[in-house]
């Protein structure tokens, strides 16, 4: 049975097509933290094989934010305001898993650390953001 809080993300990543075109699955949510997957497919390798950076880059942020998510009221919004990115080896194969977990929550500010791993458990790659806590304004 699925946990409140990944029937929440489930909720949020409706409107998140993007991150449906690449694939990316819900492994498991807790507070203040998240486990994200997605499996390598052609459509997401750069031109020597290997996943682009920039899928990285976006499981990394995904899986921070949200673990960030995990921590915040229903009507609070997340918005990237930094993310760093260190790679260390190249994904070209399976799938692979990010764990993220929240490391600071203030008022206004949070901020997460990720992993990226290969289906051996080998560290891909790893990253650290910083995301605005905003109160969703209905018009």
């Amino acid at each position: 049975m699925k946990n409140e809080l990944v029937l929440r993300e489930e909720e949020w990543m409706k409107n998140n097509r993007f991150r449906d075109l690449i694939g990316l699955q819900i492994e498991d949510i807790g507070d203040g933290t998240a486990t994200l997957s997605l499996a390598v497919q052609d459509q997401l390798l750069q031109g020597a094989g290997m996943v682009h950076g920039g899928v990285i880059t976006t499981l990394i942020d995904s899986v921070i934010g949200s673990a960030v998510r995990s921590v915040m009221a229903d009507h609070m919004v997340s918005l990237t305001a930094e993310l760093n990115i260190n790679f260390f080896r190249p994904a070209t194969q399976g799938r692979i898993f990010a764990e993220g977990r929240v490391i600071n929550r203030g008022k206004q500010l949070a901020v997460g650390v990720g992993d990226v791993k290969g289906e051996n458990g080998k560290l891909l790659a790893t990253g650290r953001a910083t995301y605005v806590l905003k109160e969703i304004t209905k018009k």
